[in-house]
């Protein structure tokens, strides 16, 4: 049975808005059973994700202190089936919540109920509890009192998005749709969203409520007054945790001070009842899968005694071809972001690969999402060899379900675990590098020379800015201080002193140190390892790799099995829809041409030039 990421915690899934939802959950310590079950509503997008370590951190505490509860996903996102420019979201979320809290009642044996949710979690929990009654307590941390405020939050994170990914973002988008922090929210979905207002409810939400205010924004708004005046038992605290809560998802801080008040103030509710006394008899684990959107996926733990956790998805029917049944897809962490990936892309690209018959495993390397780790996740670690044993490990489990060719895809520092795991272990097949920042280990920082430097830097690429100074509206920019002239000129800087250095050490016949990233290319090329490099045109780390393989990959040319692709349009992370689009057609098409079956002997067939999608740069 998998029990991760905590003892007693359960994988489940369950019937919601027309599809499977898939959560977690966490029994209450038998010896403290309070017959009370905790639902545990996430906020959306982007927030969602720099979120899920606080959201695990509070499951846990809250079942060790005799809650049953459970987290989940919500229709349409994270593991769950769906997507974003499905009809009617903002009721399918809040159908997702009231399915939730039946399924806890069911599943746990009890009958009182509370609910939490932070930011637009908080503000569909007041939705969800309203129509459900009778809910003992509600929490609500940093709540968006309406939804109007928070589509005017989106639609300025889609007006500041990065060049070239707003132009892509723009382009084909209907009026009315906002593409914010890498999700979609249609028309309709703006307009419901608007429609919320936690003051404007018909219905006492629950009988007590504790409102927790942002430590950046102390202020407690008219929300607690509302709901005094409602006759609700209504407490207001200002506590700390929510700033660093809401950072990037390798640098978040889970606030254990808050997270102990929360639990002590679900923990002083009037006890009511009888305590049932096998209060998750009924649970029933999705272990052995669940179909949607197309494909069959199943909750997988592997590894040393089960402790990393991933999702399998398999072609729902039969008709895959063998072939690509044996090919594994193994999609690693980008940084902190668990399994899903940024922008949800991992889900889409798993579930995009098994319809076409592939197996696909997006899972949490150790210390990341629901993988077991023995030290905190440290984002400072990101770049460490420490990764690679884990992703043998997913290979392991997959070779014992008859999986023989094994490819590897990662963004970012994913790209780098895929990359150090291909040098280490000759059974994987290929990898998919995107948007690599650094590809080399180091044990001293410092050897890694100027690039380390770069590493979330924030910078674009030079042939961005040497694009840039022919554009008229720079220039007025410059003037107006709104370009960090200074920060991009010693980028530059430091490339070129890169290159120069590298060029000088050439003249003088200095040996590197160690092996450098083009020999280990060269050498996975020999060895018949596959790799596809995608980078984004503006993209940072288009220097790194441009340095070390030459222009769109030169220095490599020649070498098989190597291609490196230029996409135009797109950030860092694809946050676009139009950039998922492409990506997910030329990664499809890379692998369906590697995992064709072998001409037979004397035929003359050659394969068809690879047809790139508009925006793409052609192979070097």
């Amino acid at each position: 049975m998998t029990q991760l990421p905590a003892p007693n915690a359960l994988p489940i899934a369950f019937e919601a808005a027309g599809g499977q939802c898939f959560g977690w959950f966490h029994a209450a310590a038998e010896a403290r059973a309070r017959g009370v079950g905790v639902v545990l509503c996430r906020p959306l997008g982007y927030e969602a994700m720099c979120t899920y370590r606080s959201y695990t951190r509070l499951a846990g505490l809250l079942a060790q202190a005799g809650f049953d509860v459970l987290r989940f996903d919500y229709h349409g996102t994270g593991d769950s089936a769906g997507g974003d420019a499905d009809p009617g979201r903002v009721a399918a979320w809040t159908a997702s919540i009231t399915a939730a809290a039946h399924e806890i009642k069911r599943v746990a044996g009890v009958s009182r109920l509370a609910l939490f949710g932070v930011r637009l979690g908080a503000t569909l929990a007041v939705q969800a509890a309203a129509q459900l009654g009778g809910v003992e307590s509600l929490v609500l941390w940093a709540p968006c009192a309406t939804g109007r405020a928070f589509v005017r939050e989106l639609r300025a994170a889609g007006a500041s998005r990065p060049d070239g990914a707003a132009d892509a973002a723009v382009a084909g988008t209907p009026t009315g749709d906002i593409e914010a922090l890498g999700y979609l929210y249609t028309a309709q979905t703006v307009r419901d969203l608007q429609s919320l207002d936690c003051q404007k409810v018909e219905t006492a939400p629950a009988r007590r409520v504790l409102i927790v205010g942002r430590d950046d924004l102390p202020a407690e708004g008219p929300l607690p007054g509302r709901y005094r005046a409602m006759g609700i038992d209504t407490t207001y605290a200002a506590l700390p945790g929510y700033s660093h809560m809401m950072t990037a998802p390798h640098e978040t801080y889970v606030e254990e001070s808050t997270l102990a008040v929360i639990c002590d103030w679900l923990a002083a509710a009037p006890e009511a009842g009888d305590v049932p006394a096998a209060h998750w008899a009924t649970a029933v684990s999705c272990t052995e899968g669940y179909d949607l959107d197309g494909v069959r996926e199943r909750p997988l733990a592997f590894g040393a005694g089960g402790s990393l956790f991933g999702i399998l998805a398999e072609p729902r029917d039969a008709w895959a071809q063998e072939r690509r049944l044996e090919t594994a897809i193994l999609m690693l962490n980008v940084g902190g972001n668990y399994r899903i990936g940024p922008n949800r892309l991992h889900v889409k690209i798993g579930r995009f690969l098994a319809a076409a018959g592939y197996r696909t495993l997006r899972f949490d390397l150790a210390g990341i999402g629901d993988s077991a780790g023995g030290v905190p996740f440290d984002g400072r670690k990101l770049y460490a060899r420490d990764a690679a044993p884990d992703v043998q490990a997913a290979i392991d489990a997959l070779a014992a379900r008859g999986c023989k060719n094994f490819w590897l895809v990662g963004i970012c520092s994913g790209s780098f675990v895929a990359f150090q795991t291909a040098l280490a272990d000759r059974r994987v097949t290929g990898q998919i590098l995107m948007n690599s920042r650094l590809l080399e280990w180091c044990e001293d920082w410092q050897e890694a020379g100027p690039w380390r430097d770069f590493v979330q830097s924030g910078y674009k690429s030079t042939d961005f800015y040497r694009r840039a100074l022919l554009q008229p509206q720079v220039y007025r920019r410059m003037l107006r201080g709104e370009i960090d002239v200074t920060g991009i000129a010693r980028r530059i800087g430091s490339v070129l002193q890169a290159h120069l250095k590298r060029a000088l050490g050439g003249l003088l016949r200095r040996a590197p140190g160690q092996e450098s990233v083009l020999a280990k290319f060269k050498r996975l090329s020999a060895r018949g390892t596959d790799t596809l490099l995608i980078v984004s045109a503006v993209d940072d780390g288009r220097d790194y790799l441009e340095f070390h393989l030459g222009a769109r990959g030169s220095r490599m040319r020649g070498h098989p099995n190597f291609r490196m692709l230029v996409i135009e349009g797109s950030d860092h992370t694809f946050s676009s829809a139009a950039s998922q689009k492409t990506l997910l057609a030329t990664v499809q098409d890379h692998l369906d041409r590697r995992t064709a079956p072998e001409p037979e002997a004397g035929s003359l067939a050659q394969p068809a030039p690879v047809a790139h999608k508009s925006g793409w740069g052609e192979l070097a």
